[in-house]
């Protein structure tokens, strides 16, 4: 039997791998996933049981002479993980074998949860040792590691009697009967075209009357809202699911991963020709370990390259054409057991957000939906250009200029600074509902940073030059609240106007969380605060040269060519010509062409900000 320590790391590594920082993180545990982190993130034994291995591994950890004890799970373990997350994890699988006609409340709860743990059910609703509200601690442990980690918790207090037991049952996603449900839909409707998440999202939710209660309830309301990417991937995930299993009407006994990867696009305008260039940008898979993946591009093949920013691997080298923008590409993952392609989804349009964590680069990407206040790049087919003119005048929508990235000839166009400007959408109906529900905001607030003096690669700002705050929002005004992170102190709340600026006064290094609330919506951001000690001298990873006669100029070096002879990556500029990359020959030791050089990062109009 696998240790509780062992499937503590597990979920902990399932849940967070390959997830955006800024991700919200449902701790959302079922009989599926526990299979799956067996699977991929523990060394299962033949023939044996997940649910079981974990129930028991759970059991004999926290119960002792028949009560439950909790208090050995408050901390960290020896890799700095929160030791309760396993045990919180069976808290939610309790939640997740509630029937469909349960009513929600302790003694349903805590009857499924001694289940779990094999313990006799009596009246008394929590097991004995539990005291009321015993559990809240390692609840808020585990949103504290997730803010430390950049991600955003999701597990929240409840009202009455439920306020203890909504800890777990909001981490509820889908339960086997809605896996049952979708698997019967896309059989009736035979969608085996590999869509992406977004697109997926939009047909599901066009048949939401035909499902259950519950599954209902995940597509209204503020729990849509503010779980959108959650509950996008987990209905993914099971589409994914469907097909890799032959199509079959349940998913019992045919739990598969998905053996594709999908990409986004990358943007990136050249500093000195004004070229605009679309590159392939491959997501991390989400929730699974994989061994090192190439990716056959003619008779090349490229390994993907892990980038610093979680979720994503550094963009592929060549540039595409419109042509296969909107055709959709594919290509081979190259001697693989897990994955057999790297998809480029058929798509009619692109929503491209700057970067954000670096908002002083003017490079572009499919880095998530644009947040409100925040300008976007909109790539688009030019068939929608009336229904977006709709959008603009019913003032949901506007933006500056059009522009042509593939010339005047291309079907693609590219909207340049546009923003959402109103959440009145509901009552508003275009052609294309899949446009329409991607531009929609699903938040009414959204806290953003500008300004101050950031240090680079390390998502902070230093002390005494932290940037400004502003809270975009469609309401007049917000409750600011400011909490330092280490010790939950409060450090200023009061009411700010939305859509202005703002300067926050951080007196000490740490981690902040600014937090807006109105109306029973929130939105929230860490801060890092840092020393000047923190700072240390770089060198720069990615050199661009410019060739003059017999010189090179290599950022503020000016040197002879023979001096930069060992640089792996070469840009040539000719007047009017975009920049070039030299790359290696073939590597002739292996049967195979291999590219040798790191990809070069994106050029970008502007200088960005750096601290050496």
């Amino acid at each position: 039997m696998t240790n509780y320590s062992k499937w503590n790391q597990a979920l902990i590594s399932y849940f967070t791998t390959g997830m955006p920082q800024g991700s919200q993180i449902d701790l959302s545990v079922d009989d599926d996933v526990l299979e799956s982190i067996d699977q991929n993130f523990l060394s299962p034994e033949i023939g044996g049981n997940s649910c079981a291995d974990f129930c028991a591994a759970v059991k004999k950890e926290v119960i002792v002479e028949g009560k439950i004890k909790l208090s050995h799970l408050q901390g960290r373990d020896e890799q700095g993980l929160p030791k309760s997350v396993a045990f919180l994890g069976a808290m939610v699988l309790a939640a997740y074998r509630m029937a469909e006609d349960e009513k929600v409340n302790q003694s349903n709860f805590f009857r499924r949860f001694k289940e779990i743990l094999d313990l006799p059910i009596s009246e008394s609703s929590r097991p004995l040792g539990m005291k009321s509200g015993a559990e809240e601690p390692l609840w808020q442990d585990w949103a504290f590691w997730l803010r430390q980690k950049g991600f955003i918790p999701s597990a929240q207090q409840g009202d009455g009697s439920r306020i203890y037991i909504n800890y777990p049952i909001s981490q509820t996603l889908l339960r086997q009967s809605d896996k049952d449900q979708l698997c019967k839909l896309f059989n009736e409707k035979q969608w085996k075209t590999q869509w992406d998440e977004q697109t997926l999202i939009v047909r599901v939710r066009q048949e939401t009357i035909r499902f259950s209660q519950h599954l209902q309830e995940l597509f209204t309301g503020y729990q849509f809202k503010s779980r959108y990417e959650a509950i996008s991937e987990a209905i993914h995930e099971v589409y994914e699911q469907w097909h890799n299993a032959g199509c079959p009407i349940t998913l019992k006994a045919a739990l598969t991963p998905s053996r594709h990867l999908f990409a986004g696009l990358y943007r990136t305008e050249y500093v000195f020709s004004g070229t605009i260039e679309y590159f392939i940008y491959p997501k991390q898979p989400r929730k699974r370990q994989l061994k090192q993946i190439e990716i056959q591009h003619k008779d090349n093949f490229y390994p993907l390259i892990v980038e610093e920013r979680p979720g994503w691997y550094e963009p592929m080298e060549w540039a595409i054409s419109d042509d296969e923008i909107e055709k959709g590409v594919k290509y081979l993952i190259h001697a693989s057991e897990e994955l057999d392609d790297l998809i480029l989804p058929q798509r009619d349009f692109w929503i491209l957000v700057s970067d954000p964590t670096n908002p002083e680069s003017v490079d572009y990407a499919s880095w998530g939906a644009p947040q409100l206040g925040k300008t976007f790049v909109l790539l688009c087919q030019q068939e929608l250009l009336s229904q977006l003119e709709f959008l603009q005048s019913e003032h949901l929508l506007k933006w500056n200029r059009q522009l042509h990235p593939f010339g005047e000839n291309s079907n693609w166009i590219e909207l340049h600074e546009c923003m959402v400007t109103s959440p009145a959408w509901e009552g508003v109906f275009i052609k294309n509902q899949v446009l329409k529900y991607a531009l929609q905001p699903n938040d009414q607030l959204s806290v953003n940073f500008s300004g101050g003096l950031r240090v680079p690669n390390f998502g902070a700002w230093l002390v005494d030059h932290a940037p400004q705050v502003t809270i975009f929002g469609f309401y007049p005004t917000v409750e600011l609240k400011v909490t330092r992170l280490l010790d939950n102190a409060l450090i200023s709340e009061d009411v700010q106007k939305t859509n202005i600026p703002i300067s926050l006064n951080f007196l000490t290094p740490g981690e902040y969380i600014i937090e807006a609330t109105h109306a029973g919506e929130s939105s929230e951001r860490l801060i890092q605060i840092v020393d000047w000690d923190k700072l240390s001298m770089t060198t720069p990873q990615n050199r661009e040269m410019l060739s003059i006669g017999d010189e090179q100029i290599c950022g503020s070096i000016i040197g002879n060519k023979t001096d930069h002879a060992s640089e792996k990556s070469v840009i040539k500029v000719k007047p009017n010509e975009k920049p070039i990359k030299e790359v290696k020959k073939t590597d002739h030791s292996s049967d195979k062409p291999v590219c040798k050089t790191k990809p070069l990062k994106k050029s970008s109009k502007k200088q960005q900000l750096s601290l050496f």
